[in-house]
C-alpha cells in the first residue's frame, strides 16, 4: 500500500494580554482572541495554512467546526498546494457575553481520520457602562461542584476592581463562593478546597468571602468564577455577583502650595468627584515627604540614575515614572539600597510598559539609588515623568475633614483641609503630599497630588 502522509501548519493573528510574548509575537496556532471581541459586533480572523508533505497536486479537505455555537463561521473547504500558504478567512460573531470555543477540523475525506485541527476560542467580556452605573450584576444557581464562569473588561488607569456576591451561608442555602483572575490567566485568590467558601470553612486568605477588592488592576479581561462545594448542601444554590469599577478624582491636582511657612497651617479644600460606580468612603491625607520630580529623556537601551539621601525615620521611600512620550516604549525601574556602601536591589518593576513604581517600607537612613533602564525605546528617544519621594514624620501634614459615607456613581462633595509645613526639604527637592479617596475597607480609589515648592522659616 501506498500511504502519502500530509502535513499541515497554521498561524493565525491572536490578542490577549500575553500574546507579544508567543514564538511569533501575537500569532498563535488557533484563534485565541480574550481581548477587543464585543458582543454582537463581528470580526473576521484569517488564518494562513501551509501543507508542507504529501503529494504534489492540491488536496481540498473538508472544513467542520466541533462544539460551534453559532460564533464561528467559515467555508467548507480548503484547498492545499504543496508548499505554498493559503488564506482562509473565519468570521466571529458571539451572540452573547463569556466563552465561546470551537475545534476546527480539516478533512481528507479520501483518508481515515482527521488531517489537522486547532482549538479556537474568543472571550466576549462584559463592559462597564455609566448607564449601569459601573456595575455588572450576574444571577444563577449551581448544584454540587458546579462552577460557572463571567468576564469583565477592566479599562486601563481603573483604580479599583470590586466583586460583591450574595449567596450561600444559611443552612440549605449551599456553600459557595467565587474566585479572581488576572487577565493573565493565575489566580488572585487561592482555589484551596477550603478558602473563601460561603458558610466560612477554612476562611479567605486575601479578605471578604462576600466581598473583595483589587487596587490598581492590570487593564484586560478578568475571569470570576463561582462555584460550589461538592459537600454543598443545595441542590441548586441560588446566587448573585455583581462586579464594579471604581475611581474617583481630587480637585486641584496637582495643588500647588508656592510657598509655606514653618509651622503654619495653609487652609485648602479639595473636590472629590466619584467616576465610576457606588462605594463608601471618605478623603483622607498623606503626610508631607521629601520629593525630586523631573521629566527626564532616555534613549533606547541606555540606563540613567538619580540619587536620594534617605533622612532618618522615614516611612517609606517610593519611586515612580511613567508617561512616556513614546507610548510604545518599555522602561524599567530599578531601587537599590547603597546605605552600607555597597548596592544591593531593594525593589524592581519591570513589565511590559512604562509605567512602574516601587515603594520600600521603613527605608535605611542613607544613600539609595534609583535606576531607569530604557529596555526598548521604538523611537529612539522618549520622555519621561519621575518621582522619588520618602516620607517622614518631620516634614509636616496634610490634613482633610471627611467621613465614610455611601458615593453614587458621579457624585462630588468638598472637604476641607490643611496643610503644614515643618521642615524644608533639602536643596532641588519639594514637599509632596496627597488626598487620597479610600473605600471604607481602606483600598485607594483616586489620589491627588499636594506640593510645597518652598518652606520659609
Amino acid at each position: 500500500t501506498n500511504i502519502k502522509t500530509s502535513e499541515i501548519f497554521s498561524q493565525v493573528p491572536v490578542n490577549t494580554v500575553l500574546s507579544g510574548f508567543l514564538a511569533v509575537p501575537g500569532f498563535g496556532i488557533g484563534i485565541n482572541d480574550r481581548e477587543g471581541v464585543a458582543v454582537g459586533t463581528g470580526y473576521t480572523r484569517t488564518y494562513t495554512f501551509v501543507r508542507t508533505k504529501g503529494g504534489s497536486k492540491p488536496i481540498t479537505y473538508t472544513v467542520s467546526w466541533v462544539d460551534n455555537d453559532g460564533t464561528f463561521a467559515a467555508a467548507g473547504t480548503l484547498a492545499l498546494p504543496l508548499n505554498n500558504p493559503v488564506s482562509f478567512p473565519v468570521t466571529i460573531t458571539p451572540a452573547t457575553s463569556g466563552a465561546h470555543s470551537a475545534i476546527l477540523n480539516i478533512d481528507d475525506p479520501g483518508t481515515a481520520g482527521i488531517d489537522y485541527q486547532t482549538m479556537n476560542v474568543v472571550v466576549a467580556a462584559d463592559t462597564f457602562t455609566a448607564a449601569e452605573n459601573y456595575s455588572v450584576t450576574k444571577s444563577g444557581t449551581l448544584g454540587p461542584q458546579q462552577v460557572k464562569s463571567y468576564y469583565f473588561y477592566v479599562p486601563a488607569g481603573t483604580p479599583a476592581f470590586k466583586v460583591d456576591m450574595v449567596g450561600g451561608g444559611a443552612a440549605g442555602l449551599g456553600a459557595i463562593r467565587f474566585l479572581r483572575w488576572h487577565p493573565y490567566g493565575v489566580g488572585i485568590d487561592s482555589n484551596a478546597v477550603s478558602n473563601c467558601y460561603n458558610p466560612s470553612i477554612g476562611g479567605c486568605s486575601t479578605g471578604s468571602a462576600l466581598s473583595r477588592t483589587t487596587s490598581n488592576p492590570q487593564a484586560g479581561v478578568w475571569e470570576v468564577t463561582v462555584d460550589a462545594r461538592r459537600n454543598s448542601d443545595a441542590v441548586s444554590a441560588p446566587f448573585t455577583l455583581t462586579a464594579s469599577i471604581l475611581g474617583a478624582t481630587v480637585s486641584p491636582n496637582p495643588d500647588v502650595i508656592s510657598s509655606a511657612t514653618i509651622g503654619v497651617p495653609v487652609a485648602r479644600s479639595y473636590t472629590i468627584t466619584n467616576l465610576f460606580g457606588p462605594f463608601t468612603g471618605r478623603a483622607v491625607g498623606v503626610a508631607l515627604g521629601s520629593a525630586y520630580r523631573a521629566t527626564p529623556t532616555i534613549a533606547n537601551h541606555s540606563q540613567q540614575t538619580f540619587s536620594i539621601n534617605v533622612a532618618s525615620g522615614s516611612t517609606s521611600l517610593r519611586a515612580t515614572i511613567g508617561s512616556p512620550s513614546d507610548p510604545a516604549a518599555d522602561l524599567d525601574l530599578f531601587v537599590y539600597n547603597c546605605t552600607s556602601g555597597t548596592c544591593v536591589l531593594a525593589g524592581q518593576s519591570a513589565d511590559g510598559d512604562s509605567e512602574e513604581s516601587v515603594t520600600v517600607a521603613n527605608p535605611a537612613a542613607g544613600n539609595w539609588l534609583v535606576l531607569i533602564d530604557g529596555f526598548s525605546v521604538p523611537a529612539g528617544t522618549t520622555s519621561y515623568n519621575y518621582v522619588d519621594v520618602f516620607a517622614n514624620p518631620a516634614f509636616g501634614s496634610v490634613i482633610v475633614t471627611d467621613a465614610n459615607a455611601l458615593r453614587a456613581s458621579g457624585a462630588s462633595w468638598i472637604v476641607p483641609g490643611t496643610v503644614t509645613a515643618n521642615a524644608a526639604p533639602a536643596a532641588g527637592r519639594v514637599l509632596l503630599g496627597a488626598v487620597q479617596v479610600r473605600t471604607d475597607t481602606n483600598v485607594l480609589v483616586g489620589s491627588g497630588d499636594v506640593i510645597v515648592e518652598s518652606v520659609t522659616p
